[in-house]
């Protein structure tokens, strides 16, 4: 353990330098934040360590971790693995995603991070742990392979870090909540966001239509928020699916009186079956009692059959 620290300093030093051309983002996408920016996300944190008895130091991980390629499907601002998410009681799904609520996120990471505290009897290993993950953590220490221990964070790599001073706060957002699904596309249409800077703002919602969600609403920017109403919104969505529903109908009756175009009628004969009808004309037998809304298999003799080829 003593050969790691050695490294720390060298290691961390060049990771800030070089960390925006090496490693790919993982960090929460813009808009994730608390309302009123990262000062409140910083002071959640504070007291929550506290309140857990955990080292202060661990606040500054996010910031740490946020221009390092991490493996697994990661999301937030704690890089938070997805099945730890939902060892944790977060929602991760097709249409919801809660390690984007910064207040589950925190407690859910720091719940891991004790979790490997606790296996592991140090706060770097337990870095080392959520960093990796405990199977590759665990692989290297059998093996007796420093390397991984060598190339990862430290509790004394996070106590040197001070927060910048060039961070900007998040914009103010106001939330509109609603109780039934909305169309991306009304959102779009009546606000005049595009659906990538909506999807920043709103980065829970991951489904198309938006599916409600207790306690979470739709952010917007407050010149937004009051030009529009959660009605609004409903509203066009209902217009819009209405049309969709139209268009489809109208794209059916078009295909049918198409395929009317195409079709022939046959006359049943004497030993004729449905199958052998079917199979000399290359369709189906359910096409053909589909077309002639017939309930069984039975024909008679000078019967019309529509078919289409």
């Amino acid at each position: 353990m003593r050969v790691r620290h050695l490294f720390s300093f060298f290691i961390v030093t060049t990771l800030w330098a070089f960390g925006s051309m090496l490693f790919s983002a993982t960090a929460a996408p813009e808009g994730s934040l608390f309302a009123d920016g990262e000062k409140r996300v910083a002071e959640f944190t504070h007291d929550e360590l506290l309140s857990r008895n955990m080292p202060a130091e661990l606040a500054f991980l996010p910031e740490a971790i946020s221009n390092l390629s991490m493996p697994g499907n990661r999301a937030g601002i704690w890089a938070l693995d997805a099945l730890d998410a939902v060892r944790y009681g977060l929602k991760v799904d097709l249409t919801h995603d809660q390690r984007y609520d910064d207040t589950l996120c925190t407690r859910a990471a720091l719940s891991c991070l004790q979790e490997y505290y606790e296996r592991y009897g140090e706060w770097d290993l337990a870095l080392a742990a959520y960093l990796h993950s405990p199977a590759v953590l665990n692989a290297c220490l059998q093996s007796g392979d420093s390397t991984l221990l060598l190339h990862t964070l430290t509790l004394s790599d996070l106590g040197r870090m001070e927060k910048s001073d060039h961070s900007s706060p998040a914009e103010e957002m106001y939330t509109l909540y609603f109780d039934r699904p909305i169309s991306m596309e009304a959102v779009t249409h009546l606000t005049g966001i595009s659906a990538k800077e909506f999807s920043g703002t709103n980065p829970i919602f991951r489904s198309d239509p938006l599916v409600p969600l207790e306690g979470y609403g739709l952010k917007f920017p407050p010149y937004v928020a009051q030009t529009i109403e959660v009605d609004s919104l409903y509203a066009v969505t209902d217009r819009m699916v209405a049309a969709r529903e139209a268009e489809l109908l109208k794209k059916q009756k078009e295909a049918e009186e198409e395929r009317k175009q195409t079709s022939i009628t046959y006359t049943v004969k004497y030993g004729d079956t449905l199958s052998g009808i079917a199979q000399k004309h290359r369709v189906r037998v359910s096409d053909i009692k589909k077309w002639n809304k017939l309930r069984s298999d039975f024909i008679r003799e000078r019967q019309k059959l529509i078919i289409y080829k």
